[in-house]
């Protein structure tokens, strides 16, 4: 008996390149050029957010998180590449990671003293933007991402405790300006959880859930045109019959 012939077999991936030394020695050396570069940066945008506090400050500070999240995340592409790194590259490791905390580090320097200088004024702005609450709120969600680096072991001592100290004071001045602002209403139509956590009630009730929509009544038939009011075409020929 013949039977059924198999089936074709699937063309295999292509196998991943293999990353010679040299290839990602160039490529950590770069993003740790990048990095250093985009630490430079948020250090101008830093001292930009801090000119005129009360007048835009808090959009000119965003564009300085904004920069610090970037950094961060790029940080963490060049440690995968650093723990990915051939065995060829044993002895650059330990310098490249050094460089790569040290640049680490002095942005989380950066970002907890730049903050804690922003927020000590800011909290003093008397008259407040609408939608501070929301905007805060998200940076504090923000900073307490950055405050969980400071429970690194490569923070210990007295300068990591300063660090967590002033993290702490900013989470706080960040909350006293929340408690300032009340929250924008909820134009929703459920629940929702603000940036504390507390749930906002919508300002419109919640659609109550109705059944299927009766069909709609047919259409009552069109009358009939009656005859004797039809209009009828006239010729001459016809004003000459009725003579």
């Amino acid at each position: 008996m013949i039977g059924r012939p198999p089936p074709p077999r699937r063309p295999q991936a292509p196998a991943a390149p293999v990353v010679g030394a040299a290839q990602r020695q160039r490529e950590v050396a770069k993003l740790l050029m990048q990095l250093d570069a985009m630490l430079k940066k948020a250090g101008l945008l830093a001292a930009t957010a801090r000119e005129r506090v009360s007048v835009g400050g808090m959009g000119r500070y965003r564009k300085f998180t904004k920069k610090v999240r970037d950094f961060f995340a790029l940080a963490a592409v060049t440690q995968e590449r650093l723990d990915a790194a051939p065995q060829e590259m044993e002895e650059l490791i330990g310098p490249m990671t050094t460089a790569l905390e040290r640049l680490h580090a002095r942005m989380v320097i950066l970002f907890v003293e730049e903050s804690v200088a922003f927020f000590g004024t800011f909290a003093r702005v008397k008259a407040l933007p609408i939608g501070t609450h929301e905007i805060v709120g998200v940076e504090l969600r923000a900073l307490m991402e950055v405050r969980k680096f400071l429970d690194d072991p490569l923070y210990d001592g007295e300068r990591g405790q300063s660090l967590r100290t002033q993290a702490d004071r900013i989470a706080g001045l960040m909350r006293a300006v929340m408690d300032r602002c009340p929250p924008l209403p909820d134009f929703g139509d459920e629940p929702s959880i603000g940036p504390t956590g507390a749930v906002n009630k919508p300002i419109r009730p919640p659609r109550r859930a109705t059944g299927p929509l009766p069909p709609r009544p047919a259409a009552p038939p069109l009358p009939q045109p009656d005859p004797r009011l039809e209009v009828r075409p006239l010729s001459l020929d016809m004003l000459d019959d009725e003579d």
